[in-house]
């Protein structure tokens, strides 16, 4: 991970999904309208009296007719970034809140149509954070933290959303009650806590001023329902705030999880070095056999306090489509192609790049649902027509198989579509793509071939006389001039070939003779020696012309017979 990144939480992205306007809300921040989706429709809530924020209360929803994968794609810079919202359900809606790297410009966020439901998110925020929070140096760059449970046991809600409270990190703390039915018992302070609000967690400094703890022993009980299949990051946020409390060994007491001790004698004051000041402790639970995440803060020496606590369920990324599939990403730099006014070399190198700009080029319509990464996640479907497998180092997905036949597209074939150097078999038949096909077609590792039944025009490139494709169908189009002699020489060994209803094709057995001058039957280089050819010739003829003529016109001015000698002479020449 290295050194600890320099990031500023001015990078800070609040949309109001499905909204018209920007606007600031009642706790000071500014929205912006509906933008960086690929699809969808915006909508109003049913009963917008319900929501108590703006950005609540419209929507942007994701019909099946128009795919059944859409997604936000915002441009952000590289480094750790997360959606800050609260994690929990109630009438006012269901919040997902969580942290992920972001290495490629672009922060991909993804909406998957399941049966015959819309998929609908209200609002979406993303926040820049310190790469080195949450101890991402032992996680790694590839784990997503999701919030399972961001909690404040001292306040009814704390941070950005709920209160004008400020968190660097744009953290939600949400009231505890809805995990523990224990006994409570508030303490809170005014006085300033030590060790608080520092990189790179950026704990606020009121987490600390209200905690919970109980009248007498017991314990203090919390009860989160989990997946089973996961590992969770549990951080602890202590600090002794009890004026009564004035040396170490006052307040003693156990953390248990799912009944293991794990923080044993737990002594705040001892190690936070005193009063009034904060101290963060985190684990990780591996190898859960049921479905409760149970955290107990169990009394030995005076009541338990705690002021804080958060679990994550710890993520892997997925695989994404391999981006080295081509050079796309410094060709789209020369060329500055824009999508959504957003640089396409920055978001298309996230995003598959080679497979956008065919996904362009194709005009490939909503309801194909090519949207985010062409493969990934490997739990759903990849986009339509589209066969991905897992590459020989297994560094990614990479792209075998694209078949989308018949789907009435009518652009073109972008020339990026040779960048997908792992493509085995491409069939775009009948559809009404236009142009000419592009050069370089079939170099790489292509067996099969279709492009039968659509408007192709142009010569046929030699790359598609490769020896490694076996069949080549490019019947029914409007292709022209000779045919590339390895083609033909395809059919003869073993493959399978179709060219007919072309009707400017020639050169090879069972197609007419190219004439000598056609267009598309002679390579640039014969053409240019041609002409130079002609001109030599014409400029020979008109050298003897000259020096004829020149001849005869000394002879007449040299000639001292009388002019009616002379005449008579012609005259004489003439009759005969």
């Amino acid at each position: 991970m290295g050194l600890p990144c320099v990031y500023s939480t001015d990078n800070y992205i609040r949309i109001d999904c499905g909204g018209s306007v920007d606007f600031t809300n009642n706790v000071n921040e500014t929205w912006m309208s509906d933008k960086y989706f690929t699809g969808g429709a915006p909508a109003t809530v049913l009963d917008p009296g319900r929501f108590v924020q703006q950005q609540e209360r419209t929507v942007r929803f994701f019909p099946i007719a128009m795919g059944k994968k859409n997604c936000y794609v915002v441009n952000v810079p590289n480094g750790r970034w997360r959606n800050p919202w609260q994690d929990y359900f109630a009438q006012n809606g269901a919040y997902s809140d969580l942290f992920a790297f972001i290495h490629d410009g672009a922060a991909t966020v993804c909406f998957y149509s399941i049966a015959t439901d819309s998929p609908v998110i209200g609002a979406l925020e993303l926040l820049e954070v310190d790469e080195l929070s949450y101890d991402s140096q032992s996680t790694g760059e590839s784990v997503i933290l999701v919030n399972y449970g961001r909690l404040t046991t001292g306040y009814e809600s704390l941070g950005p959303g709920f209160t004008n409270d400020t968190d660097e990190l744009g953290r939600g703390w949400e009231q505890d009650d809805f995990y523990s039915f224990s006994p409570k018992s508030i303490l809170t302070t005014t006085q300033n806590i030590l060790n608080t609000t520092l990189p790179p967690n950026y704990f606020p400094e009121k987490l600390y001023q209200a905690c919970r703890s109980l009248a007498e022993g017991g314990s203090i009980n919390y009860v989160f329902e989990v997946d089973s299949n996961l590992d969770y990051a549990i951080w602890l946020h202590f600090a002794e705030i009890d004026p009564s409390v004035k040396a170490q060994g006052q307040r003693v007491f156990d953390v248990r999880i799912n009944n293991q001790v794990v923080l044993p004698n737990l002594d705040i004051y001892k190690l936070a070095g005193g009063p009034f000041s904060a101290y963060d402790w985190h684990f990780t639970v591996v190898n859960l056999t049921g479905s409760s995440l149970i955290i107990d803060f169990e009394a030995k020496i005076g009541p338990p306090l705690i002021c804080g606590l958060e679990v994550y369920p710890l993520l892997t990324a997925d695989l994404t489509t391999n981006v080295t599939e081509g050079e796309l990403y410094s060709k789209l730099r020369q060329s500055q192609v824009w999508i959504r006014n957003i640089k396409a070399f920055e978001i298309l190198k996230f995003l598959a790049m080679a497979m956008q700009a065919l996904r362009m080029s194709l005009n490939v319509p909503e309801r194909m649902g090519w949207n985010g990464d062409p493969c990934a996640p490997t739990r759903w479907d990849p986009w339509e027509g589209v066969t991905c497998n897992l590459a020989v180092d297994k560094s990614g997905l990479i792209i075998t198989n694209l078949n989308i036949s018949g789907q009435g597209l009518q652009g073109f074939i972008s020339d990026q579509i040779t960048l997908l150097t792992h493509l085995t078999t491409l069939n775009l038949s009948n559809n009404m793509l236009g142009g000419s096909i592009p050069a370089g077609l079939g170099l790489n590792s292509l067996t099969s071939v279709d492009l039968s039944g659509n408007l192709l025009t142009g010569n046929i490139p030699a790359s598609l006389g490769s020896q490694q494709l076996r069949q080549l169908l490019l019947s029914n189009n409007q292709l022209s001039g000779q045919v590339p002699i390895p083609i033909y020489s395809m059919g003869v060994h073993g493959g399978f070939i179709n060219l007919s209803s072309n009707a400017g094709l020639c050169g090879v057995p069972s197609l007419p003779k190219c004439p000598p001058f056609w267009r598309g039957g002679l390579s640039t280089g014969s053409k240019i020696g041609i002409v130079i050819g002609t001109l030599t010739a014409v400029l020979a003829v008109v050298i003897l012309v000259y020096f004829y003529l020149k001849r005869h016109s000394v002879q007449d001015d040299y000639n001292f017979n009388l002019p009616h000698q002379l005449a008579g002479k012609h005259l004489s020449t003439v009759l005969l």
